[in-house]
């Protein structure tokens, strides 16, 4: 069964921090009237990251990979993820000089989301079309 906020993408288990993808980011989504619509939100800040408008610096001392991780089913643009990723990569290499995980970018980014430090517009369209997502 597919979740409410797949729209026909393929499934995609990201490696995370599960209390922040099933609590925090669920709670900021459901402030932002986006309750069932948490995958759309990630996309959103992976394009913004994939075009450059958005940074993911990792924070100096951050407690990042310390908390309990698990997989944590997100339905997203596999050319989104792929463009993002590569960025990632690139930015994490230079900074660490080593190849960091898809779900580290994927935290970075939601906990900007969840601490308010960056927002997200989700459009729908009439069925048929694409709606749009930008952060």
């Amino acid at each position: 069964m597919k979740a409410a906020d797949s729209t026909a993408r393929p499934g995609r288990l990201v490696w995370m921090d599960t209390d922040l993808w099933k609590r925090r980011v669920k709670q900021r989504a459901e402030n932002d009237g986006l309750a069932r619509a948490r995958s759309r939100v990630i996309e959103a800040l992976l394009a913004a990251y994939a075009e450059g408008s958005l940074d993911a610096p990792v924070p100096a001392g951050s407690t990042f990979g310390t908390v309990e991780r698990g997989g944590c089913r997100v339905y997203l643009d596999e050319s989104v993820c792929e463009r993002a990723e590569t960025r990632w990569k690139i930015q994490e290499q230079a900074r660490r000089g080593g190849g960091p995980g898809f779900g580290l970018l994927c935290e970075v980014l939601l906990r900007k989301y969840a601490e308010g430090r960056a927002e997200s517009r989700i459009t729908a369209a009439p069925a048929g079309n694409a709606g749009s997502v930008a952060a």
